[in-house]
């Protein structure tokens, strides 16, 4: 098997998950009325910007373009570490581990990235940052949408290091 053909299914997950999260979220919000938060707003970003990029690594990795993916594997990794990143302060501000005066770390990239005007339904921001009372099964969504994130960024992970190693081969 070669190189290309072995990690387009791999790859084909990692968009598929990413995809498939950011889907469950606007079900979520638009049948069940859960507002999300300025941080889970840019958690969809990551997860758009993730399921992107692996569709364009599997387009680089059928046509044979290697020195693409060089360019896409680091956006792809970086992507992923943020969703993990800002689920994480999420979840640190909803313990109460720490108290931010803003729901992000990075508040003003609206200014910069205004696509809730541009995509509303997708990245308006309504919630308040620590303050998730939907639970699944008694755990909270935000702790859930870690897990899911973190194992998600571990696979991405594992799937860049295959990569890594058949291009030694």
């Amino acid at each position: 098997m070669t190189h290309q053909k072995s990690l387009i299914p791999l790859l084909s997950i990692i968009s598929v998950a990413c995809f498939a999260m950011l889907g469950a979220a606007l079900l979520l919000q638009h049948l069940f009325a859960w507002e999300p938060c300025t941080l889970c707003v840019q958690i969809r970003l990551w997860l758009l910007l993730g399921g992107t990029l692996s569709l364009l690594l599997i387009a680089a990795e059928g046509v044979g373009q290697r020195w693409l993916s060089l360019i896409l594997w680091p956006l792809l990794l970086a992507a992923g570490f943020m969703a993990v990143f800002d689920n994480t302060h999420l979840v640190l501000i909803e313990t109460g581990i720490i108290e931010s005066s803003s729901c992000s770390p990075f508040p003003f990239y609206a200014f910069y990235l205004p696509l809730h005007e541009y995509l509303p339904e997708v990245f308006m921001s309504a919630g308040v940052c620590g303050q998730n009372d939907h639970t699944i099964l008694g755990v909270s969504f935000t702790n859930w949408t870690l897990l899911s994130i973190t194992l998600l960024f571990t696979f991405m992970l594992y799937v860049a290091w295959r990569a890594i190693g058949k291009s030694a081969d």
